[in-house]
């Protein structure tokens, strides 16, 4: 069965897309991004039927037979293959890895008409052809260059850039090059037209036509300021071509080169992948969909938060949230975010970027309310609680403030902090590993200090959601549990009770509503196992293997919270199963979904979605 996340994805790329094909012939088109994902989709379907990925990132390398049944790709580690677009099986592959790969990373490829040799340009200034049935390579020629290269209708001549930015057609046969007028603007790539008859040569200065019989250049167009040509389309009927730059399309008629019409694009950072098929003209983005002048999705998410019903998706350096199954306010905040947080009662909206202060905003309007300071820039961790913020200095120490009392404390020693959810009570891990709770509002201690329970140093601390209960992690990864109510209530200093001990050393620990169980995080390289703990079986009864390094566990309801592709926060449960996925969609549309269907939506989500 499929993922959750695959339901109602207008994409599948997380990646910015940086190659695309279309084959008029057949209507399939294939994508990939700069992490090497492919994807099919063929005549009739509304999403790919084939998503593979067959090694390193693609730059521009992608190809497709006409007719659509096979797929050329060459990679950023000089690897070139041939697969089935019905299964991604390969026809033909040779893999290059590693250093002695990427001094020949592909930039354009192509298959010949009749399937029996595939051509490529790499960085490296070669042009080869192999024989895909044998794999043998029939041509490896030095001294050209650009970004494509293209095989007429039958397969016989080979269209290509010298070194200089002049086409090249060359006769296989007799390994002639044909003559061709010089160009005045030098172009990066060239392609034949549907019918065969005219060359279209694009680079950054304009576009210009050469006639294949002859060669001689019939028509031009010259670009005045803006950012020049990143990639060609032609309409598939042959009739028109379309000139992508950074923000538009200008779009031609043929054979004239005659302007039609300049359409804006939307596309966020586009690399000049684009296709023109029947729905016409798309630009891949950076946000890895293809866009045709809508508004564009708000890219991939980058870290998640929530409490209760309320929800957070950091893309980028903007924040949506979601209450409940509903999209609503989004804060913009001045650099890509880094962590984000809500208190308890969904107030406030915390925000750590990757650069400059701490941020505290409002999340009824998105109004910006408080400014930790430039001190705060790249610190160690915060917690909002009540009207408290709290940060862990990346010097060292901690400062927090009471926005109620309109006063602010600051100490050295602290080594770590955790801030109860509703701000009443804030912990410290003094520089000997002891720990301390003070009250927030006055920094006076709040209970007698808790007793060790060893001589190991504690690392981590936590309270118990709605519980008078202190959770910690020491340096031999043990976990521990103290019930603060007697310290509160009579001065008894709180013992420890081991419950756990792990055998990696977690990064993040919550103590879920209720006090039944804690969860912790422990990292593994680009990943992380989410864990959770029955306190008083003292056993682990979920276990997430796999996760998202940055996921997140919502304190309230014991569910876990990540990052998914296509713009989406996925929610699991204790056993890892799925239970919902929040989606930000192109043209400012979004859905929620569970198990069973579309939980809400935005008005016009559908057609977003094909619906």
């Amino acid at each position: 069965m499929s993922s959750l996340v695959d339901r109602f994805c207008p994409n599948v790329h997380d990646a910015p897309i940086t190659a695309a094909a279309f084959d008029p012939w057949s209507g399939v088109l294939a994508t990939a991004d700069s992490a090497g994902v492919v994807a099919v989709t063929r005549q009739g379907e509304n999403a790919p039927g084939l998503i593979f990925q067959p090694g390193a990132g693609v730059t521009g390398a992608l190809g497709l037979i006409r007719g659509g049944s096979l797929v050329a790709i060459g990679d950023d580690d000089g690897t070139i293959g041939v697969y089935r677009t019905d299964n991604g099986e390969p026809e033909f592959q040779e893999v290059r890895e590693g250093a002695r790969g990427r001094v020949r990373a592909m930039r354009g490829v192509a298959i010949s008409p009749e399937g029996g040799r595939v051509a490529t340009i790499a960085i490296d200034g070669l042009l080869r052809i192999w024989d895909i049935a044998n794999g043998r390579r029939e041509v490896a020629w030095q001294g050209f260059g650009g970004l494509t290269v293209d095989f007429d209708a039958h397969g016989q001549r080979v269209l290509c850039l010298d070194a200089q930015g002049q086409p090249r057609l060359v006769d296989l046969i007799s390994n002639q090059g044909l003559p061709m007028d010089r160009l005045q603007m030098p172009a990066d790539r060239a392609t034949f037209s549907l019918d065969g008859t005219l060359v279209v040569a694009a680079g950054a200065s304009g576009v210009a036509l050469l006639r294949v019989v002859d060669g001689r250049l019939v028509a031009s167009f010259a670009t005045r300021g803006g950012s020049g040509i990143l990639g060609v389309v032609q309409r598939p009927d042959g009739q028109q071509v379309g000139a992508v730059s950074t923000r538009s399309v200008h779009v031609f008629k043929l054979p004239g080169l005659e302007p039609v019409e300049s359409l804006r694009h939307g596309a966020p950072e586009p690399s000049g992948a684009a296709w023109w098929g029947q729905g016409g003209i798309r630009v891949g983005g950076s946000d890895g969909l293809g866009h045709g002048g809508e508004i564009a999705a708000p890219g991939p998410v980058t870290a998640v938060g929530g409490f209760g019903e309320v929800r957070l998706a950091a893309h980028g350096n903007r924040v949506q949230l979601w209450k409940g199954n509903r999209r609503g306010r989004s804060i913009e905040a001045p650099a890509p975010v880094r962590e984000v947080h809500v208190d308890r009662d969904g107030r406030y909206v915390l925000v750590t970027p990757e650069s400059g202060s701490v941020k505290l905003y409002d999340a009824a309007t998105g109004a910006p309310v408080f400014d930790a300071g430039p001190e705060t820039s790249g610190c160690l961790g915060a917690a909002v609680g009540g009207t408290v913020v709290a940060t862990l200095l990346p010097r060292g120490g901690l400062r927090w403030w009471d926005l109620g009392r309109n006063r602010a404390w600051e100490l050295a020693w602290p080594t770590a902090m955790a801030l109860s959810h509703g701000g009443t009570w804030l912990g410290l891990v003094t520089p000997r590993g002891a720990v301390k709770i003070i009250e927030p509002g006055t920094g006076r201690d709040a209970v007698v200090d808790p007793r060790p329970a060893a001589d190991s140093p504690i690392r981590l601390l936590t309270f118990v959601n709605r519980r008078p209960d202190l959770l910690v992690v020491d340096a031999e990864n043990i976990l521990m549990h103290y019930d603060l109510a007697r310290s509160a209530r009579d001065g008894q200093a709180a013992e420890a009770r081991d419950v756990l001990q792990f055998g990696a050393a977690p990064d993040r620990i919550w103590g879920i509503t209720g006090g039944q169980f804690a969860a912790v995080r422990i990292p593994d390289g680009e990943r992380a196992t989410i864990m959770f703990i029955d306190l008083q079986k003292q056993v682990v009864v979920g276990e997430i293997v796999g996760g998202h390094r940055h996921a997140e566990v919502d304190a309230e309801l014991g569910v876990v919270l990540q990052p998914a592709r296509s713009a989406g926060l996925l929610e699991l449960d204790m056993s890892g199963a799925e239970r919902r996925v929040l989606r930000s969609l192109p043209g400012g549309e979004w859905v929620a979904f569970g198990p069973r269907g579309i939980l809400d939506a935005s008005e016009s989500a559908g057609g977003v979605l094909g619906g």
